[in-house]
């Protein structure tokens, strides 16, 4: 698929749109600006830019919206300068946990995801970000966009809990061993306290819609190609699940 093609869905272009902000929000700084404009092309529009530069540097809340309106002309005006964005050494490992089908794109895809991956989310904050980050993407593209991102995020917020935890993990795990893993060896969810037989049960619940997420983000969310994608109604049923369960985990292990 080339970037034109890909940006011409307007879902799909508004969720490379958020998660470039997100991703360049985090990470660039007034010179990784600068040294991109130059490479891309685009200087003269970044130093042009009455506020971009300006409100990073200061630090003002008016600074995502300039990065939207940047992205906003790249994407209309210059798709190549999108691309070389996406394959930017410190924003593509962002944009692979937020949407890994942006990987056709990834000119050396395996190595940064090596590196950036735990890194980012072994952050207490994931939960949160990875909340915030599926609200932007409902309003934007859709709960059919928001569940691949949130299923991305709690995977990696899985793992990480593993490995702090001690608890071995294959390197392929999948997301409903991670879970089952957390469950039988993780220190804080061994006891439920006096009604510990009902919450057993609904954990098993909770095991089974893992099970079946991840079904439904492989085949039906934007997470791969496919003619056939959730129902708004059944997309946001899956968003909600998965909050649930990212809310418990969180709360019960305290971070």
């Amino acid at each position: 698929m080339t970037i034109d093609k890909y940006a011409s869905d307007g879902k799909k272009r508004g969720a490379l749109i958020l998660a470039l902000r997100k991703a360049i929000k985090d990470e660039f700084t007034a010179e990784d600006w600068k040294e991109f404009g130059y490479v891309s092309g685009q200087s003269d529009y970044i130093q042009g830019h009455k506020r971009l530069i300006r409100s990073l540097s200061w630090g003002d809340d008016d600074y995502g919206q300039c990065v939207l309106e940047a992205l906003e002309h790249f994407i209309r005006f210059d798709l190549a300068a999108v691309e070389q964005l996406i394959n930017h050494e410190k924003l593509t490992g962002l944009l692979l946990i937020d949407m890994p089908e942006l990987s056709v794109f990834i000119r050396n895809r395996p190595e940064v995801v090596k590196s950036h991956t735990p890194a980012r989310l072994s952050s207490s904050d994931v939960v949160r970000r990875a909340l915030n980050d599926a609200e932007h993407l409902m309003h934007a593209s859709g709960p059919v966009s928001a569940v691949d991102r949130l299923h991305t995020a709690m995977h990696g917020y899985f793992r990480s809990l593993c490995l702090e935890s001690g608890i071995a993990v294959p390197d392929e795990a999948s997301l409903t061993l991670l879970f089952k893993l957390l469950r039988q060896d993780h220190p804080s969810l061994q006891s439920f306290g006096s009604y510990d037989n009902d919450l057993v049960r609904v954990l098993q619940g909770f095991a089974q819609a893992v099970d079946a997420l991840n079904s439904l983000r492989n085949n039906g969310s934007v997470a791969h190609p496919s003619d056939d994608l959730l129902g708004e109604a059944e997309a946001h049923l899956a968003v909600n699940a998965i909050r649930t369960i990212f809310n418990y985990i969180s709360a019960k292990v305290g971070h």
